[in-house]
């Protein structure tokens, strides 16, 4: 993990330290005040978007027509396909929820 600029390591930083509130908290929440496990799964998919987020600080930084360029590559801290597989199934754990309450 190389992270050369301040502001990406904060970032990261916060990243992962908000991630892991919400998933500590969330982990407390259902065991003690009763949630269902809908609650539960859909805290996980956020704590996982975070921490895929905070592997790619760079994100953050970048003008958002660079983002969608065909041609730009995001760099990240740790493979980007790992980094990928955290944010989508994240999102996918997310939309299950969604789709599970209805």
């Amino acid at each position: 993990m190389n992270v050369n600029d301040e502001k990406e390591q904060t970032a990261t930083v916060i990243c992962f330290l908000i991630g892991g509130l919400v998933l500590a908290t969330g982990i407390y929440d259902f065991f003690h005040y009763d949630l269902h496990i809908r609650d539960l799964i859909n805290i996980v998919a956020v704590f996982l978007i975070l921490v895929g987020l905070g592997l790619a600080p760079k994100t953050f930084f970048t003008p958002i027509g660079k983002l969608f360029s065909t041609s730009y590559k995001l760099p990240t801290l740790v493979n980007s396909k790992i980094q990928q597989s955290l944010i989508i199934s994240g999102v996918l754990l997310s939309l299950v929820c969604i789709i599970w309450g209805y």
